[in-house]
């Protein structure tokens, strides 16, 4: 993949003032080069490679990572409006479109002005380029790089000197780069997309554009879907089954004890903890939760259901219908301590960044929800610490070949296969002949008693 430099415009920016590089940001112009330049310079040989790297260097539109060095931007548009009403549209057009020297460099000038209005900028040479893939488009491309300085170059002069210092050098590191229109296959573009690389830490080469979006990643879109899933999850427990009139669901019997201190009505906590006899129990969520996940919690749940009755006035499945009605019974159980509570305990269960098993939701629950989000992203990860070891696999292996279960009161995860294949270094355990699995829950048994 040979690109046909039509145009190149080259800038070099500079910060003064040691860890503040706002303080004295300037650029300056060096050359703006036409084809026949291109061609005859030194700069030829450092960048046709990299040109090439860019445009074959693949990105999703979702990304696989928040961190995802590479990135798919579209131009906003707002709806009902052309694309030219974005600016930032507009100057990749202008780049796009100039036909000499000249007009190049004034948009060029346009670009690297805005470039230095981005927070943190950093020292370095800004390239503007122009350039045609003659065997597949007419119409050229767009690229903008920039490389940053490397600091204590030295490089070898003379046998006299030996060495001499450069002062303003550049490698093609790390460059960060865009790349309009964006060619997701060889043959094909997408007009309104671009496609951004920068693979430091700093944002600040995606900000400066920035009437330019970026779509969520995928764990972004896995995370919302997981909310969403508990939101329902909050809305069917609290709700109830439609025609079940005034019964509490059966799993909110803890968290009423958990309230009932604090209650208005002590009375109607304690009819809605003790059901009377004959009381039928609301259905059940078809994203059940279990508190311990085990027998003790299925019981909790039996003995906590609610009174057809009248049981339970503060928990009925019409409270939905009417939501909207002052005291209704929507406001009554959106307001229930038992509610408030939980929700707390998913906002902070979702805002954490390292999360322990939360122990709510059953192994069909579980496997209902991943069946959802594997649906539409088959090759999710699936990756967790148990204590110091680490398991790293596929969502959709859960409840296949990997299983999270209970043993003796610890954790157990259970992996299972056809084959094993170790890496490089041998070890003993590469010998075992295995044992039974129920000798080895026996074994474990024994040590935890000795224990």
């Amino acid at each position: 993949m040979k690109f046909s430099i039509q145009y190149l415009s080259f800038f070099v920016i500079q910060t003064e003032g040691a860890g503040d590089p706002d303080s004295g940001r300037r650029f300056k112009h060096y050359q703006t080069l036409d084809q026949f330049d291109y061609e005859e310079s030194e700069i030829k040989s450092f960048l046709d490679s990299e040109f090439a790297r860019i445009a074959k260097r693949k990105a999703d539109v979702h990304a696989v990572s928040e961190n995802a060095p590479t990135k798919i931007g579209r131009f906003v548009v707002e709806p009902g409006h052309d694309p030219d009403s974005n600016p930032n549209y507009n100057l990749f057009q202008k780049l796009r479109s100039a036909r000499d020297k000249q007009q190049f460099h004034y948009a060029c000038d346009d670009m690297v002005r805005l470039y230095m209005n981005t927070s943190a900028v950093r020292g370095g040479a800004f390239i503007v380029a122009q350039g045609k893939l003659n065997e597949l488009f007419d119409d050229p491309f767009v690229f903008v790089l920039k490389c940053d300085f490397e600091s204590k170059i030295a490089r070898v002069s003379d046998e006299k000197s030996l060495i001499s210092h450069v002062e303003m050098a550049i490698s093609a590191r790390n460059i960060k780069s865009i790349q309009y229109p964006n060619m997701p296959e060889e043959g094909m573009l997408e007009p309104f997309e671009l496609k951004i690389h920068q693979a430091s830490h700093a944002r600040y080469f995606e900000d400066f554009l920035k009437y330019v979006s970026y779509e969520k990643s995928k764990p972004e879109i896995v995370t919302d879907q997981v909310l969403d899933l508990v939101q329902q999850y909050m809305e069917t427990k609290w709700q109830g089954g439609e025609g079940e009139e005034d019964a509490m669901p059966p799993y909110a019997a803890p968290y009423v004890a958990a309230s009932a201190e604090t209650a208005a009505d002590d009375g109607a906590y304690e009819r809605a903890r003790e059901p009377e006899a004959g009381g039928e129990p609301a259905a059940e969520s078809p994203l059940r939760l279990a508190e311990d996940g085990g027998a003790e919690a299925e019981d909790r749940r039996r003995d906590g259901a609610g009174n057809a009755d009248g049981g339970g006035p503060d928990y009925s499945p019409d409270y939905g219908a009417h939501a909207g009605e002052p005291g209704g019974a929507g406001a009554r159980t959106q307001g229930h301590p038992g509610r408030q509570q939980e929700a707390s305990q998913y906002e902070a269960w979702a805002a954490s960044d390292k999360r322990q098993l939360q122990e709510k939701w059953t192994h069909d629950d579980v496997m209902e929800a991943t069946a959802q989000i594997v649906e539409l992203q088959p090759e999710l990860e699936l990756k967790f610490k148990l204590d110091d070891i680490s398991v790293k696999g596929r969502m959709s292996d859960y409840g296949g070949s990997l299983h999270i279960a209970r043993f003796r009161g610890r954790y157990v995860v259970l992996i299972e296969g056809d084959t094993f294949e170790f890496e490089k270094g041998l070890s003993p355990v590469e010998l075992l002949y295995p044992d039974e699995l129920e000798d080895v829950l026996a074994r474990v048994a024994r040590r935890n008693e000795e224990a």
